[in-house]
């Protein structure tokens, strides 16, 4: 067990201490902040009278700026590296954190089709001849286990948000669904996803301590969906 411990810590050190690694994590953090400040600015204008139109208008643009910060995050992650396998599995985390993060703070359903849809979209869903591979079911299975914990977590935000034990479940479940999906393109070992959390694990436990040091009226929704 303590050999399993050393490995990941090892391979956390490796791959994730890096010029690139800091680059990446502090463009993350501003595109999360942006996020943010954007969301804050366009949801404080909604209340339950509100037109539908206008309504969303607001979720086109929240989910507009989601979209963005991905094509962001993906060109950052092409110009530091020229996408080197330890980078990516980098650049893999902090795709995934700001997407569960817009799902906690956005929750609309523009939001939820993206993160629907993210398992399509990234460049290597392209490639149809994985559906000839024998991981292909693994796939399927997986998406369908990311697909009941994104609703899940579209439905129960406020529970989590109010549960660190069950934000860190959902999280963890999350993040296992992702990196399934992901290895039926790429060939890494279990260390590897440990590692990939474990990072992710890090990467949203900071997320959530920001979100609290905000005042909780901040971000509160004045309407219903």
């Amino acid at each position: 067990m303590e050999g399993i411990i050393l490995n990941i810590l090892k391979g956390i050190t490796n791959n994730y201490i890096n010029l690139t690694s800091i680059i990446i994590t502090l463009v993350t953090i501003g595109l999360i902040t942006v996020i943010t400040i954007i969301a804050y600015g366009l949801e404080s204008h909604l209340n339950d009278d509100s037109p539908f139109y206008l309504k969303f208008s607001t979720h086109l643009v929240e989910g507009a700026i989601l979209a963005s910060s991905m094509i962001i995050l993906q060109q950052t992650f092409h110009m530091l590296s020229n996408g080197t396998v330890n980078s990516g599995w980098l650049y893999a985390n902090a795709q995934l954190t700001i997407l569960l993060y817009a799902m906690y703070l956005l929750r609309n359903k523009i939001t939820l089709l993206i993160n629907l849809l993210m398992p399509f979209a990234y460049h290597q869903s392209s490639n149809i001849e994985r559906l000839g591979s024998n991981r292909w079911p693994f796939f399927l299975v997986s998406y369908i286990f990311l697909v009941i914990i994104i609703f899940y977590i579209y439905w129960r935000t406020d529970s989590l948000k109010d549960s660190t034990i069950k934000y860190l479940i959902l999280q963890i479940l999350y993040g296992i669904g992702w990196w399934i999906l992901l290895w039926v393109d790429h060939s890494f070992s279990i260390y590897n996803i440990l590692n990939m959390l474990v990072v992710f694990v890090i990467y949203m436990a900071i997320i959530r301590y920001g979100c609290k040091l905000i005042p909780e009226t901040t971000f509160k929704r004045g309407y219903n969906e």
